[in-house]
């Protein structure tokens, strides 16, 4: 194949980054002619990329020269893939692991992701933010994934023969969906048998039921919420109508496993919940603060649980943060898992996207969740071992408790 220049090509990448930029408004005042004192002295290493353009194009000419030389599959070199790399490892060069480069593919891809409406496979998926793990916290019965005998638990290994552990996970939820009747090829490991399975898995439009809920002992209502997408609202409002309707008493809202969603959704829910206040606030890297309010329109006042666990994230966070600094509702499980960072996704150019972490949110009171989590008013362990959950026992005995003072 033609080979282009590399001195061409790195100033051509450059040039792009920088025109994207501009054109997204997004240029920092650190990218700004630096100062006569801010000037780096002679020998110095700078901390500005523009500072290095030489040293780093010198060391992209040495790569391709020993790529050029000894490098078996030359027939099958993808310039095109080069540079969406060049990219990629800009970006990840950050090593923060909720900032990503998308491909034009991937970002038109994760966009229709929100929508709660999809062609894919109908199951959910945490990532373990230490090991780069991905687990499946669901398997939607009325999924392919669970027909094609995906449980939860199981780890997601490959995607079309690739490894993911690591991967950004927005990216690899990206990869697994696709065209309706099309096929996606998965590895998963099941640690309670100590095996890998491979599998080939049909995609389908599959509407995530994001709430679920029913009435239990003693009128009891149970919701459980498994994402905040801009389905869920509604479907919680009509739980919450139909449970009042039944005679609801008191109510256990479980977000366990919950991977969070969208900030808008999960702000409407606790503004049907909370009497007139803040929900939550955001704070960037220059201290702007951009704040959400409840009003005091609606308000469910009855004795109320929220069941968390390590995998209630973000916006599960939130939910649980907020009815714990109001007092509305007792926390119970174990400690969130501590994702208090807001990501913005700016489109550039050429159809490809850089999701950035750009502020970071705390609970009403102020508390901080990132790194941290949110801490349950009462530690319910799960037990794997017992026939029922412990955990939804255990609410509802404190629930019936609760409603007997």
């Amino acid at each position: 194949m033609k080979k282009t220049s590399l001195r061409a090509l790195f100033i051509c990448i450059l040039i792009t980054i920088g025109i994207s930029l501009s054109a997204c408004n997004t240029a920092s005042e650190r990218s700004t002619a630096a100062s006569p004192e801010e000037t780096p002295s002679e020998g110095a290493t700078s901390d500005r990329l523009e500072d290095r353009y030489d040293e780093v194009l010198e060391k992209l000419k040495t790569l391709e020269q020993i790529i050029d030389k000894y490098y078996l599959f030359q027939d099958e070199i993808d310039i095109d893939a080069q540079i969406e790399g060049i990219y990629a490892g800009f970006v990840n060069g950050l090593a923060e692991p909720y900032t990503t480069y998308f491909t034009a593919e991937e970002y038109k891809t994760v966009m229709e992701s929100t929508q709660g409406i999809y062609s894919g496979i109908g199951v959910m998926v945490s990532q373990n933010i230490n090991t780069g793990v991905i687990t499946v916290v669901r398997s939607f019965e009325n999924g392919p994934g669970y027909e094609a005998g995906i449980r939860k638990d199981d780890i997601l290994y490959k995607v079309s023969g690739e490894e993911v552990t690591g991967k950004d996970l927005s990216e690899v939820v990206a990869r697994i969906k696709g065209e309706e009747g099309t096929t996606v090829d998965l590895t998963i490991y099941r640690q309670s048998e100590n095996k890998y399975i491979d599998m080939t898995v049909e995609r389908r439009i599959v509407e995530t039921p994001t709430v679920e809920y029913e009435m239990k002992e003693n009128n009891i209502g149970y919701i459980q919420v498994s994402q905040f997408e801009e389905v869920t609202l509604a479907q919680f409002n009509q739980a919450i109508e139909d449970l009042q309707a039944q005679g609801m008493k008191g109510l256990v809202v479980d977000v366990r496993d919950n991977p969070g969603g969208l900030l808008t959704t999960v702000c409407d829910m606790l503004d049907r919940l909370l009497p007139e206040g803040r929900l939550v606030y955001t704070l960037d890297r220059d201290g702007n603060k951009e704040e959400k309010f409840s009003d005091n329109e609606e308000v469910l006042d009855i004795p109320m649980v929220v069941l968390v666990n390590e995998n209630s994230a973000s916006a599960s966070e939130i939910f649980a943060a907020a009815l714990q600094d109001y007092e509305w509702a007792t926390i119970m499980g174990t400690t969130t898992f501590g994702k208090g960072v807001v990501q913005v996704i700016i489109p550039l150019q050429d159809g490809s996207a850089i999701k950035l972490t750009t502020s970071e949110y705390f609970s009403p009171k102020g508390n901080r969740i990132h790194e941290l989590g949110v801490a349950p008013n009462i530690v319910i362990e799960e037990d794997k071992e017992a026939e029922e959950d412990n955990q939804i026992q255990a609410a509802i005995e404190e629930m019936n408790r609760m409603l007997k003072e």
